[in-house]
């Protein structure tokens, strides 16, 4: 055969073995039972920014059911044994991108506070993948081994874990519906209006998250130093 031919052969059963590979190996772990909620969670987030002007209700039910979706995934990939760093990752981008979508309508909406709510997204983003890229380096889970005494105190007290990460969802969705129905009341307490619980109740948790974000920033970005440092000493023996 003639050099060309070989290595056109040579190229095609690369492909195939590729394309096995894909078949036999990653089909079955992106089609994991939590991954397909995440799938689910995409769909969901995606239909909901593209309703937001025209039909803010729907738009509302689809954005609550793919956080929806985040409350339980985690539980699905430990009650099917199915826990994968493509999970991971599918889990942690599809929060990112939608927190950041939801507060890009909401400076559409509230565009006196477009600032704020731009500067949310940067913070979010820095911190998430800072902290996403360092741990993989260090190869620790993002809420293991934090030499920040502030972050293990976070993570380790569950139910401010739980408030502050409510609390900004929380935030961000009561702000989207007040800016259709300002004069909105609980259905359960007629008395207390939306406004007052976001307040009073979502602000402060959305706040401390903030916080949060900037010491996970400082944190990942004092890991990826040391092992830069580790690196460089190396280097110079």
């Amino acid at each position: 055969l003639a050099p060309r031919d070989t290595a056109r052969r040579t190229k095609t059963a690369s492909i195939f073995l590729l394309c096995a590979r894909f078949a036999t190996m990653a089909w079955p772990v992106m089609l994991y039972v939590p991954n397909i909620i995440g799938y689910f969670r995409i769909a969901c987030m995606w239909s909901s920014f593209y309703y937001a002007q025209s039909n803010y209700k729907l738009a509302l039910v689809l954005y609550v059911l793919n956080f929806a979706g985040d409350l339980v995934d985690g539980f699905a990939a430990r009650l099917f044994n199915q826990s994968s760093n493509y999970g991971a990752t599918l889990d942690m981008v599809t929060d990112r991108v939608s927190t950041a979508g939801l507060c890009a309508y909401l400076a559409v909406l509230y565009p006196d506070d477009a600032f704020a709510y731009v500067s949310l997204i940067v913070i979010d983003v820095f911190s998430h993948w800072f902290h996403m890229y360092a741990s993989a380096k260090t190869n620790q889970h993002h809420k293991d081994n934090q030499a920040n005494f502030f972050l293990q105190w976070y993570y380790g007290c569950y139910p401010l874990f739980g408030y502050c990460c409510l609390a900004q969802e929380f935030y961000y969705l009561a702000k989207w519906i007040l800016r259709f129905e300002p004069n909105v009341a609980l259905p359960f307490a007629p008395d207390v209006t939306l406004d007052v619980v976001c307040n009073y109740v979502f602000l402060p948790g959305m706040l401390m998250k903030q916080v949060v974000n900037f010491a996970q920033w400082w944190n990942a970005a004092a890991m990826l130093a040391v092992v830069d440092a580790e690196a460089a000493q190396k280097r110079a023996k």
